[in-house]
Formats: C-alpha cells, structure tokens, sequence
C-alpha cells in the first residue's frame, strides 16, 4: 500500500468532511515521528478542532442526550483523533481538547498554563456544550486543586473556582452538581456545601432539576462536610506510564 505524501495527508487532514479526515489520520498513524512535520501537526489539530465543531453542531441541533453518532459515523475515531492531538504534549493545543477533558490527568499534564483556558471554558461553556463535557471539566479543576493545593491558588483564582461550583451548584442537573459538591469540597468552600445541604433536603427543588441519586447526593455532601470525602486523584504522567496506563 503506497503512503500518502505529506502534502495528502494535510489536505485530508484538513478535509470537511470527517470521513476524510479520519482516512488522513490513519496516514499521520502510520509515519514516523522525524515525518510528523509542523505543517503535518498543525493540521492534525485542526482535525480535531473541525471534529469539535461537528459534534457541537450536532448536539446543538438534536439535544445532548441523545447518541451523538448514531448516525453520524463511529465514535471511535474522534477518541483516537483526540488521542493524538494530546500525544502532541502542546500547551497551544489546550483550547481544542478542552470538550475531551474526561482524560483529566492528561490536562493536568500541561501544568498551570491550562488552567486559565478551563476557568474561561466553565465561566462560560460555548453553545453545545454537553453537561458531561462541563463535569469532566470540573472533575480535571478539582484534581488540579487537589494537586497544587489550594492554598497555592490566587485569591482571584479562588474565588473565580467558587463561583463557578456555585453556579453548577444551583443550576445544574445530577450530573455537573455531584463534580460542583467536589469541587466545593477541595476549596473548602463550607458555606457552598451547607447550601448544598440545604438543596437536597428540598424534595420540590431536586424534582424540579430532575435529579435520579439524591442519595448520591447526600453522601458526597454528608462526606464533604466532614472532611472524610475521598476523591480521585492526578497521577503524573511518568506515573501513568511505569503503569502502563
């Protein structure tokens, strides 16, 4: 099977249409890294920044809730895309892999130059956004919060992550208000969780926002106000790869 050149494989890269742009990724898979030009790179990110835009396109159009590929085509190349794009180990590329933030060690890889790019994603997530995608996003703030300590944190910085646990904290669903309560958590942030407190005993409240595991719920609160909540914590990339995670 002959290579594609160079030129090719951006050209496909760059493509519209995913289909295309997937095939010009199984053509950068296949060159070696000393091939892997800045041009090449360059249009590697912009497949995945494309990718991002047809999904948000189509969450928009049809609703988060439902299957974003069913008949859009596998997800499993958008995975490998985003996979790649990381493996770059770029802080330029912070912005374009915000939405796949579920890879939280990942973010937390680049080191505090991203965290400006997740405070403004949270503060004001562009139309699409799933609620998934924010509560991943929350899960890589706490673990950064959690790593660096909160006391390392600028007073703006803290108050910027308040607000944006209370903000999920009164306005979401089950989804983003459990990562929110963490969130809250590490910033012991005492007064947000007895808010919270206050929220979940409202039964009226919790079935207007639809919440299926109040439980949940309460437990996590009951433990954050405790001190006794047990979170997930980053693993450093040379960490993750003596495990061969």
């Amino acid at each position: 099977m002959d290579l594609a050149t160079p030129d090719e494989i951006i050209q496909k890269l760059i493509s519209s249409d995913y289909r295309t742009a997937l095939d010009g990724l199984s053509d950068y898979i296949r060159l070696s890294e000393d091939q892997r030009t800045p041009a090449i790179k360059s249009a590697l990110v912009q497949a995945l920044r494309n990718e991002n835009e047809r999904v948000r396109s189509i969450i928009s159009q049809r609703g988060e809730d439902l299957p974003v590929y069913q008949s859009e085509g596998g997800a499993e190349g958008s995975l490998l895309l985003m996979e790649e794009v990381y493996e770059l180990r770029d802080p330029s590329t912070i912005p374009v892999l915000l939405p796949w933030c579920q890879t939280g060690d990942r973010m937390v890889d680049f080191g505090r130059v991203a965290l400006e790019p997740l405070l403004k994603y949270l503060e004001e997530p562009p139309i699409g956004t799933t609620r998934h995608q924010i509560g991943s996003c929350m899960y890589t703030l706490r673990m950064m919060v959690d790593y660096w300590g909160v006391t390392t944190l600028t007073s703006s910085q803290h108050q910027r992550m308040r607000l944006i646990a209370e903000k999920y904290i009164e306005n979401s669903v089950y989804y983003t208000m459990s990562f929110a309560i963490s969130l809250a958590a590490s910033l012991q942030e005492t007064s947000l969780l007895q808010m919270v407190q206050t929220l979940i005993n409202d039964d009226a409240e919790m079935a207007k926002r639809q919440v299926w595991n109040i439980d949940r719920l309460r437990q996590i609160t009951s433990q954050a106000l405790a001190g006794t909540l047990v979170e997930r914590q980053y693993m450093p990339y040379d960490e993750r790869q003596e495990r061969g995670y």
